[in-house]
């Protein structure tokens, strides 16, 4: 590994963020980092690296969940503004950005009308009436608006025994999806019935919450049997930090095991800034997002899309 030059700066900024992470991840990141910085600086004629561009190599290198440290190293000033004060503060809770992103939909046309559509939400929010439950539901009168006929499963309150990779499910003259007496045959059943999937979650530490993790867990009762039909899906992620296209890989993630299952992702929605002091709701207990109406226009029209194939 070749260390490209540095400035002092640049080697600070460097050592910043090294000096957070585990020792034995330590050799590889600087691996990638210097890698990059090389061909940064080849690209830019720059003969030493200072600090803009070190932090430039290290963004193109890392995922976007660094983002956090990198806001706190660019410019602290703004970072205690929108991730510590609404901690501290009241007025501050309420004046952060509640953000809503819908991604640019792919414009497939429905087999069927969407009056004939059964479409399955499933939220894995552990809060009933929270900002992920109300985008669920949101997009879902868009899709009730367009005449498909909707149901709707809060995993939180179903038995989601975690995977026992007992193998059962895989074994030849095996009936049904899963050894297990939970409700989670039962899930999988209502997903093969349905035409188009909802699935909504929020993201803690850095990746799905656990109730949507031990239910693809589940999925592996699937095996090879892959969907006979390809469906449609929808899929919400939320997050409390204020950024919103910082946890979007995760929301990748959730996109590309879907796909493995033939559910075909046609609309995808970020949505951010849901953390400080009551913890995205507000003084009486709703969830903050009711505050943002044209926020919440965008999953509908994601839900009406979803089912309707018109953008």
């Amino acid at each position: 590994m070749i260390k490209p030059l540095l400035t002092k700066k640049g080697q600070e900024v460097l050592d910043k963020f090294l000096n957070t992470r585990a020792p034995i991840t330590i050799e590889e990141r600087k691996g990638k980092i210097f890698r990059m910085l090389s061909l940064l600086m080849k690209e830019q004629g720059y003969k030493e690296a200072g600090r803009e561009i070190v932090i430039e190599a290290m963004r193109m290198s890392l995922i976007k969940g660094y983002d956090l440290l990198f806001h706190m190293i660019e410019d602290p000033a703004k970072f205690n503004k929108l991730s510590i004060d609404p901690y501290q503060d009241m007025k501050a809770y309420y004046t952060q950005p509640i953000q809503v992103r819908r991604w640019e939909p792919v414009i497939i046309k429905p087999t069927k009308h969407s009056d004939e559509m059964k479409v399955l939400a499933i939220c894995a929010s552990p809060r009933k009436r929270g900002n992920t439950d109300v985008l669920v539901d949101e997009a879902l009168s868009g899709v009730t608006d367009a005449g498909a006929k909707v149901e709707k499963i809060m995993l939180q309150k179903l038995v989601v025994n975690t995977c026992l990779a007992c193998q059962k499910c895989q074994q030849p003259g095996f009936v049904g999806f899963c050894a297990q007496k939970d409700d989670v045959p039962g899930i999988i059943q209502k997903i093969m019935d349905s035409d188009t999937i909802i699935i909504g979650f929020p993201i803690y530490s850095g990746r799905e919450c656990a109730q949507l993790a031990t239910f693809f867990d589940r999925w592996y009762c699937l095996g090879g049997r892959k969907l006979e039909q390809i469906k449609r899906a929808l899929v919400i992620g939320t997050w409390g930090y204020p950024y919103v296209d910082t946890y979007d890989f995760v929301i990748s993630s959730i996109i590309d095991t879907l796909n493995i299952f033939r559910i075909i992702t046609v609309e995808a929605i970020s949505a951010c800034g849901f953390d400080g002091m009551l913890h995205g709701l507000d003084e009486n207990r709703k969830a903050i997002i009711l505050r943002f109406p044209k926020e919440l226009e965008k999953a509908y029209q994601a839900g009406r899309s979803l089912v309707t194939g018109q953008g």
